[in-house]
């Protein structure tokens, strides 16, 4: 969504907030990304994301996208944006108002925060996501899989399961943008597409929003902009709770280390695995 439409809308989803349940409190996470202070216009990297105490380091990114329907009453539909002087993801190419789907998957499948999926403000669309892992539920059953940015916090998106065959499961799940305002993502940006930075706010995506099962796994979901939804401008990644499990030292190792530099030395195999 433009800026234009952004003091407007943000004030909308700023007053519904005190509607909303106690439950979607559940949805909140910490953005964790490199540089510390990010220029809107620059690169930003996501590196990790923290929810209720946890840290999920191991991302599933998007590896293929199909463009079912992308239309505007005027321009059009989503389009491929990034900020004014961040970096083209490889395959990507340049913005485009009209992107292919390799063009879109390479703008949503990578961690920078600044290659997004960019609505305009009448735009509608249908979008197939497939991910390169299954997604599965927290097995602890505490956090979120699959984490959304929304610039502006000023519009709303519907998701929802699909199943091998491109079936829908479960219940679609409507992140309003009053859901993106509890959240604010603690950077901004300014693309291509926008004549100033804005604020990005985020929400996360359990099984039980979608309606899933626990056991159940997927590797694709359905986004879906209505008119009316005022152009939502998003990046999505999912958790990998189905990565191997993290490389332990011995214990002799731990003990010659002490537990302080043992305990870094875990922590950086996370890091490096999971931004890998």
């Amino acid at each position: 969504m433009k800026a234009k439409n952004l003091l407007f809308s943000t004030g909308l989803a700023l007053s519904a907030v005190v509607g909303v349940s106690s439950t979607a409190q559940a949805a909140i996470f910490t953005t964790n990304f490199t540089p510390d202070s990010p220029d809107p216009k620059e690169d930003i990297f996501l590196q990790f994301v923290t929810q209720n105490g946890r840290d999920s380091i191991s991302f599933n990114f998007v590896e293929s996208v199909n463009i079912i329907s992308n239309t505007g009453l005027t321009i059009g539909g989503t389009s491929t944006d990034r900020g004014d002087n961040a970096s083209n993801p490889p395959g990507g190419g340049d913005p485009a108002q009209f992107p292919s789907n390799e063009q879109l998957a390479a703008y949503l499948g990578n961690n920078n925060l600044n290659n997004i999926a960019d609505t305009e403000d009448d735009g509608e669309f249908v979008i197939d996501l497939t991910f390169e892992d299954v997604i599965a539920a927290d097995p602890e059953g505490t956090n979120d899989s699959l984490f959304f940015w929304e610039r502006g916090f000023n519009s709303d998106i519907t998701v929802q399961a699909l199943d091998a065959e491109g079936n829908t499961i479960g219940n679609a799940f409507t992140i309003t943008r009053a859901l993106f305002a509890l959240s604010p993502a603690g950077y901004s940006i300014d693309t291509t597409e926008i004549g100033g930075a804005q604020e990005v706010g985020s929400y996360g995506v359990s099984f039980d929003d979608l309606d899933l099962a626990s056991d159940v796994t997927f590797s694709k979901i359905r986004l879906t902009a209505l008119q009316g939804f005022n152009g939502p401008d998003i990046k999505v990644v999912a958790a990998n709770f189905t990565a191997p499990p993290e490389d332990i030292p011995e214990p002799a190792t731990i003990i010659g280390l002490g537990s302080v530099a043992a305990l870094a030395l875990v922590r950086r195999r996370q890091l490096k695995k999971g931004l890998s």
